[in-house]
């Protein structure tokens, strides 16, 4: 698709676990088993082997709506699903977990890895115990490992967001970018396609990337300071969640509602807030349903011998307080409680 409409509908690209039955909400894990064909179903869903998504952590808006979406698919499929993962982001903690799914001897495991390099070793061992591996939202360095990556373009993403936040400030003045930290291949498309986006505007300046750590209130501190050092700051772009939500807390706190416009990436529950009172010009919207329901349809079609494309390109939209409460809308802000 050529163009960019107000959708921007163009394809654009994350212990010991108890588990619970349902979907995934805030918690460590669901299991689900599901079986929509009667005895014949299950015997077929027993002889695949059952499906596990592993996320880069739970409680995130994004890796649950993954799972609604996966969980709803395998039901219609008849296949055995389950969701586990660890409260916090890290390579240990993501191990641990793989480790202990892969001795419950699953066909396939969906994961959002959390570092594409250190994972290599992990994910090879799975692969060599005969699990097929499905990237979601991530690849690996090494390509040859996932069956398939299904992932919205972030570069495109980062783009529609700069594009967005150059329109909204009338192309001409600074604007800052707050990341998570360096070395996420993940952020990094999205701040290359951000400042991408403004290098087209020659009367836009791009600040040297700030890291928050993915802590709000530091992200919160950055933007306030940042207001108070440079008066020509005229917009800010929240690479995740808590950076946009940070942002917006900073300029509020600067004085500069208003004045200093805010764009993000994804979407909680602050983030939609914002956007319906107006206080967000506008965030990249991913369609984590889709990826979930992508994945489980790529993981029966590789535990069935099928042929499975490599890697498979998710939707993504910008979302503005005009359209926040649309259809469109409602289809891909992330839902934690598996109600859409």
């Amino acid at each position: 698709m050529t163009g960019i409409s107000k959708w921007a509908a163009a394809t654009v690209g994350v212990a010991s676990v108890a588990l619970a039955t349902g979907c995934a909400g805030p918690g460590a894990s669901t299991s689900t088993s599901t079986s929509s064909g009667g005895a014949s179903s299950s015997s077929s869903s027993a002889a695949m082997g059952k499906i596990v998504y592993i996320p880069g952590l739970t409680g995130n808006p994004f890796y649950n709506t993954v799972s609604c979406g996966a969980k709803t698919e395998a039901s219609k499929l008849g296949v055995d699903f389950s969701y586990q993962g660890a409260p916090t982001f890290g390579v240990p903690e993501q191990t641990k977990i793989l480790n202990a799914v892969v001795a419950t001897k699953p066909g396939a495991i969906m994961i959002s890895i959390t570092d594409p390099t250190a994972m290599i070793g992990p994910l090879t061992a799975a692969k060599q115990a005969g699990v097929k591996i499905i990237g979601i939202d991530g690849d690996l360095s090494d390509t040859s490992i996932m069956t398939t990556n299904i992932q919205s373009d972030g570069v495109q993403g980062g783009g529609l967001a700069g594009d967005a936040l150059a329109k909204a400030v009338g192309e001409k003045g600074t604007v800052l970018i707050i990341d998570n930290a360096t070395g996420s291949v993940v952020s990094k498309a999205r701040t290359d396609g951000f400042q991408k986006a403004i290098a087209k505007y020659p009367n836009m300046k791009v600040l040297p990337i700030q890291f928050s750590a993915n802590d709000v209130s530091k992200a919160a501190s950055i933007v306030s300071t940042t207001a108070a050092t440079n008066a020509d700051l005229v917009g800010v772009f929240g690479a995740e969640t808590n950076n946009t939500t940070g942002a917006l807390t900073g300029v509020r706190e600067a004085g500069k509602s208003g004045k200093v416009k805010v764009v993000g990436y994804d979407t909680s529950e602050p983030i939609v807030a914002a956007l319906k009172d107006g206080s967000l010009t506008g965030t990249v919207v991913q369609f984590p349903r889709g990826e979930g329901a992508t994945g489980v349809d790529s993981a029966v079609a590789a535990m069935q011998g099928k042929s499975v494309p490599r890697n498979q390109a998710a939707d993504a939209i910008f979302v503005t307080p005009e359209t926040v409460n649309s259809d469109k809308a409602k289809q891909y802000i992330y839902d934690v409680n598996c109600s859409g």
